[in-house]
C-alpha cells in the first residue's frame, strides 16, 4: 500500500497464469506484498481460452511509490 499517493510513483506489470480472475488477483497481491510501497491497481485477463493445464494468462498492473532517500546527501557547513 502506498504511504503518500502524492509522491512520485512508477507503474509496472507482470504476466502470470491462473485458473480464474480471483486466483489471479490473489497471485498479484502476493507479488505486491514482496515489494515495499506497492499496490495492485488492476488485473486483466489476456487469454480467453485456457492452456493445456487449465490456466489463463493475466496481467497484474502495479504501482510502486518512489521514495527519495535523502540519507546519502552530503551537506557542507
Amino acid at each position: 500500500m502506498l504511504q503518500d499517493p502524492g509522491n512520485p510513483y512508477e507503474e509496472w506489470e507482470e504476466t502470470i497464469r491462473a485458473v480464474s480472475l480471483a486466483a489471479a488477483q490473489s497471485k498479484c497481491e502476493l507479488i505486491a506484498s514482496q515489494f515495499p510501497l506497492t499496490e495492485v491497481i488492476n488485473v486483466t485477463q489476456t487469454a480467453k481460452t485456457p492452456s493445456k493445464n487449465g490456466t489463463y494468462k493475466f496481467i497484474c498492473w502495479f504501482r510502486t511509490e518512489i521514495i527519495n532517500d535523502d540519507s546519502n546527501i552530503e551537506i557542507d557547513n
